[in-house]
């Protein structure tokens, strides 16, 4: 059953089981056509500027060649996933990896006054997504352009942070360690969504994985620290 789009009400609540993945991905795809988003003409000039280069070594970490309803979260889960959350006014919100920036469109329209910092290291995804942004009037939301594996860098301290397989295996553990830091001195959430994030926090960071039961769902897990 296809999920329908409506402007009124962009970024439904899906049903339960209704609707299939595939159903999900069609239905972002129409909500970045009407954000205005675009987002197939800079992955295809990623792509093409990677074949170019012959830059090969890059594409695992950038994520650059993939088709955008792979690379990107359906906005229907996202809603789900802001609903089993309920972020407040004034909280924030971190996305590692932040493509062009999904996450802060639904915030902005069912969670206003929620900031959101979107980390995304290809600067054209966070430049069309803080474009739009500004166009939605998400005042609350920003794009930053940094390397989330760099040595030198620090996440900044929110209460709920979103990982979603950003890059390597070795980038993704320096950020739970960045996070387990933080997590140090106040209670977070971290969001893991894909096979290499919720591994790692399976196997290698039980201060999220075995102090309070995880919620577990179809494509992504809610983890809280103690």
């Amino acid at each position: 059953m296809p999920l329908p789009f409506d402007p009124e009400d962009p970024f439904p609540l899906p049903l339960a089981d209704a609707h299939s993945y595939a159903d999900a991905q069609e239905h972002a795809r129409l909500c970045d056509a009407w954000l205005g988003l675009e987002t197939g003409a800079i992955e295809n000039e990623l792509a093409e500027r990677v074949f170019r280069a012959t830059a090969a070594r890059s594409e695992q970490r950038l994520w650059i060649g993939l088709p955008v309803r792979s690379l990107l979260t359906p906005y229907s889960e996202i809603r789900e996933m802001l609903e089993r959350l309920r972020p407040r006014p004034g909280q924030v919100m971190v996305d590692f990896g932040a493509g062009y920036g999904r996450i802060a469109f639904v915030l902005g329209r069912h969670f206003p006054g929620v900031r959101f910092i979107g980390y995304e290291i290809v600067p054209e995804r966070a430049m069309e997504a803080a474009r739009r942004l500004r166009s939605a009037s998400c005042s609350d939301a920003e794009m930053r352009v940094v390397d989330l594996a760099a040595a030198e860098f620090v996440p900044e301290d929110a209460d709920f942070y979103f990982i979603y397989d950003f890059g390597s295996r070795d980038a993704i553990e320096k950020s739970l360690l960045d996070l387990r830091r933080i997590a140090a001195r106040r209670a977070i959430t971290v969001i893991g969504r894909g096979r290499a994030a919720r591994d790692a926090i399976e196997r290698g960071h039980p201060w999220l994985s075995q102090v309070a039961a995880p919620a577990h769902f179809a494509h992504y897990s809610i983890y809280r620290s103690a």
